[in-house]
């Protein structure tokens, strides 16, 4: 999506949609924008992946590496069927590393148009292309199906995910309800290098059945999105502990579940807080951070922003006068104060931004007295609340 992207980019974006209310709808569409894009397409077709138009075959005349090309970008059922084209064709699919999106899998309802979803089904179509692939898994993509109900398939699933090492997965639950708990077999993903969690009650990392802490859990991961989950602080510590080589954090649509969001890493270079509500986002020791991208999700409660060690620190943004409270080191900084301590300054910062209401005169003091502890700002956004 354009706010996790940007998370590789030196600017900020402008936060998208506009916090506050939010429905059902408006809380699917932030989601869904946030999953990144499968490598298959339904736009792809078995038909134009082999037509000659009547002329020589030349597609199958090409190298075995070319030809799994192919098949890893169309979409599974069309990927599959390529077997029955010719003894060319046989064994490319069940040797090339699967590339799996569920709504692919989605029946056309015929004539009438639109879809025929049932949710039995498409798990029955998942669990069939799970189970006769051999692996690897190279992307999963389960994102259009209603998981309530369905956790023997579920638990199904992350067993052949464990067992044929899968690499990027996005597994999310189709609302509703909340509190369909995620099993904790999904920690024993050591193969993962990209993680996206939709709509879960996360699995309680202090029990006996998670594995024990320690950068065996998911020692390959680099990018870990948790969107509109459940989960407690000892959770997201336990995920980051046992990430050495996780680079991006993403918590999107967090409603104050984690209510404390402490972040230290060894590894970690961009952090992305969206559209959510904590009560405090907690910089303790990330040496090799660069970019800390904030936005709530209007007032219910203000967000306290401490700055621990984060040496490398570059772009911050959207540091908000009226919702968030900020703290650099051990210094709460108030509106008003025209000094700053030498220990209370961020001079690593170049990009930052700020939202503030330049009606309110509490608001303007708080603004001045952010921009005071960042001295060698080169580009300044300011955002102006209405």
């Amino acid at each position: 999506s354009r706010h996790c992207s940007a998370l590789h980019s030196r600017s900020l974006p402008l936060p998208s949609p506009s916090p506050g209310a939010m429905g059902l709808n408006d809380i699917l569409a932030a989601l869904y924008s946030c999953l990144p894009e499968t490598p298959s397409s339904p736009a792809a077709s078995l038909t134009a992946a082999t037509s000659n138009n009547g002329g020589e075959d030349r597609i199958s005349a090409l190298p075995d590496d070319i030809l799994r090309g192919v098949v890893s970008r169309l979409p599974a059922k069309d990927a599959a069927r390529t077997a029955a084209l010719s003894p060319r064709w046989r064994g490319l699919w069940r040797s090339t590393p699967l590339v799996l999106e569920d709504s692919h899998l989605i029946r056309p309802a015929g004539q009438r148009g639109g879809f025929e979803f049932d949710s039995s089904a498409l798990a029955g179509a998942v669990s069939r292309v799970l189970a006769s692939h051999p692996g690897p898994f190279r992307w999963v993509h389960i994102s259009s199906n209603f998981m309530a109900g369905q956790e023997e398939a579920l638990a199904k699933w992350l067993r052949l995910l464990v067992a044929k090492g899968v690499e990027s997965l996005v597994l999310v639950n189709r609302p509703w309800p909340l509190d369909v708990a995620l099993p904790a077999s999904i920690l024993r993903c050591a193969s993962l290098r990209r993680l996206y969690l939709g709509v879960w009650h996360f699995p309680d990392t202090s029990r006996a059945s998670a594995p024990p802490r320690g950068p065996g859990v998911f020692p390959r991961l680099q990018e870990l999105g948790i969107c509109h989950t459940i989960m407690q602080e000892r959770d997201l510590e336990y995920l980051l502990a046992c990430s050495p080589e996780l680079k991006t954090f993403a918590l999107i649509l967090s409603y104050a579940a984690p209510s404390l969001v402490p972040i230290s890493s060894s590894s970690l270079c961009c952090v992305l807080v969206w559209l959510s509500m904590p009560y405090e986002v907690d910089v303790v020791a990330a040496p090799r951070l660069q970019r800390l991208i904030l936005q709530s999700i209007g007032t219910i409660h203000t967000t306290k922003v401490k700055i621990g060690h984060a040496p490398e620190l570059t772009v911050l943004g959207y540091l908000e006068t009226a919702n968030h409270v900020l703290q650099i080191g051990n210094t709460i900084i108030k509106a008003g104060v025209t000094k700053v301590a030498p220990n209370a300054v961020v001079p690593s910062v170049k990009v930052l931004a700020l939202k503030v209401d330049f009606g309110v005169a509490e608001e303007v003091k708080t603004l001045l007295s952010f921009l005071r502890c960042f001295p060698q700002v080169e580009t300044l956004h300011v955002m102006v609340s209405l």
